[in-house]
């Protein structure tokens, strides 16, 4: 049984793969002080709360975007006698996937999600939305990563909004599904974050598309729970990241 653990700039997720089959089971916010063992204690309750047991675990596999906590999760791994794996390290991708100029540079968001699209959807030219902190536009292009596109995310969006004016209130925003305009705070708020998030996603994926026609989308991270009816079209994947590090320990032959 493997942990497979995805740090962004936000969240830390984490899922076993039991069998390759693959159960998501804890959140925790990325920006927490973390130490080792409220880490343990953590992975530990969530673990029995799946029926699983921590006894079982060989190996634990990272992808990172938040290096101050690389180390932390090494070093439970050593400590717990797991193998630990992580991507750009000791788990990477074949060099001919990535086309751009400087691989080393690409994020392990971006590169895992790419690899996962390509191998799990079976799709050689595709595009991934990741909305997350950032929200990143992928192309893949004969089963190669060519590039990206990386903007605010909706939260962080909304951060700055309400950091910004004085006079606006946070509130729990949502996709205004049936106005094209606001009469009230709220509404307006709503139309200018949310629905315009979504359109300028839309937008930009369609210039795209008008290049290299006939790309897939695949739809993942977490403030994409906001847009599910606002792209009926695209493949909703919120396990996406889980499933390219379960295809890289596999292509890596670490597991069978």
């Amino acid at each position: 049984m493997e942990v497979l653990v995805d740090i962004g700039n936000t969240a830390i997720k984490f899922a076993i793969s039991d069998n390759k089959n693959l159960i998501p089971f804890l959140i925790i916010p990325s920006q927490n002080i973390l130490t080792e063992k409220y880490l343990f204690d953590k992975l530990e309750m969530g673990i029995i709360a799946i029926g699983k047991k921590l006894k079982d675990i060989r190996l634990l596999c990272l992808s990172s975007v938040r290096p101050m906590w690389d180390n932390l999760f090494r070093q439970l791994a050593q400590d717990m006698q797991w193998a630990f794996y992580q991507v750009k390290t000791n788990l990477t991708v074949p060099e001919s996937f990535l086309a751009v100029p400087n691989p080393r540079n690409v994020g392990a968001d971006i590169l895992v999600g790419a690899y996962a699209a390509v191998q799990n959807y079976q799709k050689d030219n595709c595009i991934i939305v990741n909305m997350g902190t950032a929200t990143t536009i992928t192309l893949v292009k004969q089963k190669q990563l060519i590039g990206t596109i990386i903007m605010p995310g909706l939260e962080t969006s909304a951060i700055a909004l309400f950091n910004s004016a004085q006079l606006l209130q946070e509130f729990e925003y949502t996709l205004e599904t049936d106005k094209y305009i606001g009469q009230n705070t709220k509404e307006a708020i709503n139309l200018g974050l949310v629905n315009g998030h979504g359109y300028a996603v839309k937008s930009l994926v369609e210039h795209i598309q008008q290049q290299i026609p006939g790309l897939t989308v695949i739809l993942t991270g977490g403030n994409s729970k906001y847009f599910q009816t606002f792209f009926p079209t695209y493949c909703s994947d919120e396990t996406l990241i889980f499933k390219g590090l379960l295809a890289l320990l596999i292509d890596n032959k670490v597991i069978k």
